[in-house]
């Protein structure tokens, strides 16, 4: 493990001290979507008892590396756990980028409205920076609605149909490509490369199934015109057999076919997994490419997204971070 400095501010001042020397573990999860990041800070509470943060504080957190890396995040504290005999606190908090009201169910509608104005239109609503890649927003609806449903569960609806990864961080709304580790300009973004003197032990894994295999993907349109139900067909993996049926039913041709073609990616891409655990790498996050060199023929060289990523900080060990991730598509 590698010794990094760690900086936390609560509510915007600075913690040392007590702080510190009550500080037994601190853990950050970072996830691809809209699954809040999460913080967990566990402190000893032996006597004389520790004030711990309250509930609603924000905590900034920064662990900055010997290596040049760094990582930075808010979080709102919303559960204090106290355990007795012995005596910790364990603090936890979920993703201060997370707008609470964005769970609110709403009821609306657009026509003849692009993806990307869609988009656009529900981060402005919540002063958020809408960047949006052109790959996977191009799409215009005739007509589409949001009934009794929350802005995040819509968007998500919306980015799944469109094979875009909807997020919220630092700000900004993130509209991307999924799997594709690109920004929203289409820049592709460098992969992490993981050598074996990172790996700790035992912890590397990269398998290969055949669950969720498929040959085809179908799915259904209303042909308005004719009022009659069709279907489109999307190759999906020549080595297998069957079709996977998707029951969303879509209001257009076009629409079931960006739908179909982002399924079989997905599905593809699960087909191939890794999870790994290395020295601490702060500035690793999730939906961040990455690749293996020197670890064995067959693993090398194929690249990986990671989709969730954990940062592990003691005073005694330092900092380890864990990933799990699916290859890269195609």
């Amino acid at each position: 493990m590698t010794h990094p400095k760690v900086l936390v501010d609560i509510d915007g001042v600075p913690v040392s001290g007590l702080f510190f020397e009550r500080l037994v573990s601190l853990t950050i999860t970072d996830r691809e979507g809209i699954r809040s990041d999460t913080l967990e800070m566990t402190f000893s509470d032996a006597a004389p008892h520790f004030a711990s943060p309250r509930r609603g504080a924000v905590a900034s957190v920064t662990i900055q590396s010997g290596a040049g890396g760094a990582f930075a995040g808010a979080y709102v504290i919303d559960r204090v756990d106290h355990k007795c005999l012995p005596y910790t606190i364990t603090v936890s908090g979920h993703s201060a980028d997370l707008r609470s009201e964005m769970k609110t169910q709403k009821s609306c509608h657009w026509d003849d409205t692009s993806v990307r104005d869609i988009v656009a239109e529900i981060a402005g609503q919540y002063g958020l920076d809408p960047k949006i890649s052109d790959a996977v927003s191009g799409h215009v609806y005739p007509w589409i609605g949001q009934q009794d449903e929350s802005d995040l569960n819509f968007l998500e609806r919306v980015a799944k149909r469109h094979g875009a990864l909807f997020t919220i961080k630092n700000g900004a709304l993130l509209w991307l490509e999924r799997g594709a580790g690109k920004t929203a300009d289409g820049t592709s973004v460098p992969a992490a490369v993981i050598i074996p003197t990172s790996i700790v032990e035992g912890s590397c894994r990269v398998s290969e199934g055949d669950v969720d295999r498929f040959a085809k993907v179908k799915a259904f349109y209303q042909d308005r015109g004719n009022a009659k139900r069709r279907v489109v067909i999307v190759d999906c993996d020549p080595e297998a057999d069957g079709e996977h049926v998707m029951r969303d039913p879509y209001s257009s041709e076009a629409e079931a076919q960006l739908a179909a073609e982002a399924c079989a990616s997905e599905m593809k891409r699960g087909l191939v997994q890794t999870s790994c655990a290395i020295v601490g790498r702060p500035a690793l996050m999730a939906g961040q490419p990455l690749t293996y060199l020197g670890v064995r023929p067959g693993v090398d060289g194929r690249e990986f997204i990671t989709e969730m990523v954990k940062h592990f900080y003691t005073k005694s060990g330092g900092l380890r971070t864990s990933f799990e991730g699916r290859l890269k598509a195609e």
